[in-house]
């Protein structure tokens, strides 16, 4: 069946987790991958400038349907600018903007782990393409193959099939949880969350880099250096 071909011998799961600490307590409910007890998954870790994740997370959350917002008790809240995403996400990391990058950091180098930054994505995604097939040990992917996936992963593509992304709900899964007006793909570029931003929110998510990595010089100009 579709779960048994030979030539893909593997699952693929999508989640939010990082992993256990490797020394001292849980930092938060996240941390639950035990990467070292289990050298045969492999895990693709990405992360990406803050302020795009709460500029993609201010959409995110205001097209929900009422319908969807009601039933569960008027969340998720709807955010209507950026300071309002600010507010939700910081200083409390109740979104894990830069908490997932500093509980994976550690792993970096692990065998099993592949980190990577949009920003280095972005720029060349058939090098991180062939970066990931290598990775997960897909070495014989014919190039035909590879320039139909590029097609696939690409923001064009993905927005014409918009939507296919809003997800579903309801005993026949005829509701949407997101609304299709506006559409919901943005436009999956770098530094997207300028236009929403000043100087108080950029001083404000300056205050929260250091605060949350500043004690790291080398993750800090790792994940600096790939926001440009």
């Amino acid at each position: 069946g579709q779960w048994n071909k030979t030539e893909y011998p593997f699952r693929v799961f999508k989640s939010h987790m990082t992993p256990k600490p490797m020394n001292g307590p849980k930092n938060s409910h996240f941390q639950c991958l035990d990467v070292v007890g289990r050298p045969k998954v492999k895990y693709i870790a990405m992360t990406r400038d803050g302020r795009d994740v709460m500029k993609s997370l201010e959409k995110f959350l205001r097209i929900h349907t009422k319908e969807f917002r009601t039933m569960w008790g008027g969340f998720p809240p709807p955010l209507e600018n950026m300071e309002a995403a600010f507010d939700f996400c910081m200083p409390t990391e109740n979104i894990p903007v830069l908490g997932y990058i500093k509980e994976w950091w550690p792993y970096r180098n692990h065998p099993n782990v592949l980190l990577l930054h949009y920003g280095d994505v972005h720029k060349d995604i058939p090098g991180t393409l062939r970066k990931v097939a290598e990775f997960i040990g897909l070495k014989h992917i014919p190039a035909k193959a590879f320039k139909e996936i590029e097609k696939r992963v690409s923001i064009e593509f993905m927005r014409a099939r918009d939507k296919r992304y809003l997800m579903r709900f309801g005993h026949n899964l005829d509701k949407t949880i997101m609304s299709d007006k506006g559409g919901l793909i943005r436009t999956g570029g770098i530094g997207t969350a300028k236009d929403g931003l000043n100087e108080e929110l950029d001083k404000r998510f300056e205050e929260h880099m250091q605060k949350h990595i500043g004690d790291d010089s080398e993750l800090m100009k790792w994940y600096k250096d790939r926001m440009k």
